[in-house]
């Protein structure tokens, strides 16, 4: 009797998007100008993971979310971070390139008039 195989989580083709997605992926790679503007945080994509800002690969993206019952190719690539922050895109509104609040910036306190430069 052959044992049943462990099936990681998160890999595309549990998702209902294999081959094809990995396809148009690559095809979005190929497309990409280094340092083009994200459309989740607008900070630069990078083919190399090693340069973007969460130092994973760079996502293939729905801009109509799969979600919604619609099943569309991927049209646009998202840092990783980004990509998981945006989910079934229900707070795409609240994306930090139209507010300007960073996700791995923690949002500063108003020190007010106590505040002074640290010596140097």
């Amino acid at each position: 009797m052959a044992r049943p195989r462990k099936q990681a989580r998160g890999l595309t083709t549990l998702k209902g998007v294999g081959h094809r997605h990995r396809q148009q992926r690559e095809y979005l790679l190929g497309n990409l100008v280094d340092g083009a503007p994200c459309w989740w945080c607008a900070r630069g994509l990078f083919r190399e993971p090693s340069l973007n800002f969460d130092h994973k690969p760079l996502a293939a993206d729905h801009s109509i979310p799969r979600s919604t019952g619609v099943l569309s190719l991927a049209d646009r690539l998202l840092h990783g971070d980004c990509n998981s922050a945006r989910g079934s895109g229900e707070r795409d509104h609240l994306r930090p390139a139209l507010t300007g609040v960073l996700l791995d910036e923690p949002a500063k306190p108003d020190l007010g008039v106590r505040a002074m430069p640290w010596p140097r």
